[in-house]
């Protein structure tokens, strides 16, 4: 049996191959330790140290994430700091210039987190990225608690 001029054996196989494959998962400092904020306004936040950027996607100067292949992707993000009466911890993911969900934690001491994730469908072109929100700070060292990930999940 053929598809085309494929076998239909063959044919899974030969699709597999020309699929785009892109996966990134980066987080805050490619080295020591810092507190970041707060800025009295929205503020793009640039995630230096890239584990994983598989189909480079995602750009490290920029903190820009560039939708190479019109698809459905799933993006997360986790951001933390110790606890301030006055400074949140606050970001949002951001899909060409428009918020779409944010991660917020306010607590007075201790080191608070949060974290939130979205699935979205991309046209080629289309960038995704975190914003700070005014007034908000994170902190950073070699544990890496602050993280921005996606990736391609099938395309369309």
């Amino acid at each position: 049996m053929r598809k085309g001029n494929i076998p239909v054996l063959l044919a899974p196989m030969f699709f597999s191959l020309t699929v785009k494959k892109v996966a990134f998962s980066a987080s805050l400092l490619a080295s020591g330790d810092r507190l970041i904020g707060p800025f009295n306004t929205h503020t793009t936040i640039v995630y230096k140290y890239v584990a994983t950027n598989i189909g480079n996607a995602y750009n490290p100067n920029t903190g820009f994430f560039t939708a190479p292949v019109r698809g459905v992707y799933h993006f997360e993000i986790h951001i933390g700091t110790f606890g301030h009466a006055s400074y949140p911890t606050g970001a949002t993911i951001v899909k060409n210039e428009q918020p779409v969900f944010s991660a917020y934690e306010l607590q007075p001491s201790g080191y608070g987190s949060s974290g939130t994730g979205v699935t979205l469908l991309l046209e080629v072109g289309d960038v995704v990225f975190v914003r700070f929100g005014p007034n908000s700070r994170i902190y950073d060292n070699q544990n890496r608690h602050n993280t921005f990930s996606g990736h391609l999940i099938f395309t369309m």
